[in-house]
């Protein structure tokens, strides 16, 4: 298989993960905000798993970054 070839799969391949994690991250997002309704008492609000999604949430983005910047380097690589 030719390296061109080998980089656009793997870019495509990075394209559909960050796609799938810009979609898990919003449907995170959603959820933090749905548990911290701001019409709740503060004594029943879920904290917890609030903060749980938080982290889920961060990873996830890291991961998006991470693969963004890879994506960033591909690019860069098919245009030389």
């Amino acid at each position: 298989m030719n390296e061109r070839l080998k980089f656009l799969g793997r870019l495509e391949e990075k394209r559909l993960e960050a796609e799938q994690m810009k979609l898990r991250m919003e449907g995170l997002r959603d959820s933090v905000r749905d548990i911290l309704d701001p019409f709740e008492p503060v004594e029943h609000v879920k904290a917890d798993a609030a903060a749980a999604l938080t982290v889920e949430l961060a990873a996830v983005q890291i991961r998006l970054r991470e693969a963004l910047a890879e994506m960033t380097a591909i690019r860069k690589a098919l245009s030389r």
